[in-house]
């Protein structure tokens, strides 16, 4: 099926986006939920959530609002251990936990009056693109799945990562080995770098990694002054930072940041009007849970149309294993762009994805003439 971006020719409607919170495992993930109040009726709802380590204001309410204005339902939301959302310890990604809020997050979203519950779709992106897979194959009442530069194949990663950096791949497993044995003890976790150059320990490393990655975040968000001050010994990283990212000053007053402030030189960030905090960091033991993750092979086993957005030149995600993995199924339907693993978030290849999500999710739900004034 060759898919068209033609569904965001009706006219927008007003929105509004509000916060709201729902329980998952003991602890609380922070969502945003956009909706269009001069539309009557329950309305299909897009659920979104991100990739490897990232929060919602990387790019995910660029999306969120174009759907919304489009006449969509959607909930954003973090993930335990990061972002605005409850857990501890913070930067702690665990791949059942992440599945498990995925489902709470369809919990929540059947409880709401303004949506229809047999025409939910997921959207997911980057690592969160694995995980919709995995949760569409296990929950049968989902209409409808979007998965953007998704991580389907652990094995074809691994191999991608040890190219671009083998000395670096190593010291990442060293480090999970300690943090894992650490975690028994209740040790605080040993922080890695989500995104760095390839010379760096970090889960996803390239020559574009560290750019792709920061140039996600809005202008203005700030850097901790341990983390500035260490980018101006280093001014060949600082060049690959975006120019969205301000460094602090060392002028001797108190530290700016909190949470995870002080506890990671690898670049802690707080936004533009402090609305959040994160970090280019996670904890170190989930090196040994990556290679044997294939959420790809999910595919196989739903039959829930689906839209994967591949993008050719992805060295986190890489597009030949996606490809594989989708071949022969009639209810799999693959988008190419000629992009990077962040090109995606941003530009011409942006908007040429929503345009070709919005018309996907139109043809699955019947959807466009419902709301076309």
């Amino acid at each position: 099926m060759e898919i068209s971006g033609q569904a965001d020719r009706r006219e927008a409607v007003a929105v509004r986006r509000r916060e709201v919170s729902f329980r998952s495992g003991q602890d609380e993930c922070a969502a945003w939920l956009y909706t269009a109040p001069e539309l009557d009726g329950p309305r299909p709802m897009v659920i979104m959530g991100h990739g490897l380590g990232a929060v919602r204001e990387m790019r995910l309410d660029a999306y969120a609002q174009r759907f919304a204005e489009a006449g969509w339902s959607v909930l954003v939301f973090d993930y335990r251990h990061l972002g605005a959302s409850g857990g501890m310890p913070r930067q702690l990604l665990d791949i059942d936990r992440q599945r498990a809020d995925w489902h709470a997050a369809l919990a929540f979203a059947r409880t709401l009056p303004e949506v229809d519950v047999d025409r939910i779709a997921l959207w997911g992106s980057s690592f969160g693109g694995g995980h919709v897979l995995q949760v569409a194959a296990e929950d049968t009442r989902i209409a409808a799945v979007v998965a953007q530069c998704p991580f389907t194949d652990g094995p074809a990663s691994l191999r991608a990562r040890i190219r671009t950096g083998p000395l670096s791949v190593v010291v990442l497993t060293v480090a999970g080995v300690l943090d894992t044995v650490g975690s028994w003890f209740g040790a605080k976790p040993i922080l890695l770098p989500m995104a760095g150059t390839s010379w760096m320990p970090a889960f996803v490393a390239s020559p574009d990694a560290l750019a792709g990655a920061s140039a996600l975040l809005p202008a203005g968000t700030r850097l901790s002054r341990r983390t500035s001050a260490l980018l101006k010994r280093l001014p060949s990283v600082r060049a690959q930072v975006s120019k969205n990212i301000e460094l602090t000053e060392n002028d001797g007053g108190e530290e700016p940041l909190t949470g995870v402030g002080r506890d990671s030189m690898w670049g802690v960030l707080r936004g533009p009007a402090e609305e959040f905090d994160a970090a280019n960091a996670l904890a170190a033991r989930l090196v040994l849970r990556l290679p044997l993750d294939r959420p790809g092979r999910a595919l196989a086993r739903l039959r829930t149309p689906t839209l994967l957005c591949v993008c050719d030149h992805d060295a986190a995600a890489p597009a030949t294993a996606t490809k594989r993995h989708a071949r022969g199924l009639a209810h799999v339907h693959v988008q190419s762009y000629p992009c990077d693993h962040f090109g995606i978030y941003v530009g011409e290849h942006f908007q040429r994805a929503v345009r070709d999500q919005l018309y996907f999710l139109a043809i699955q739900f019947d959807y466009t003439a419902r709301t076309t004034q």
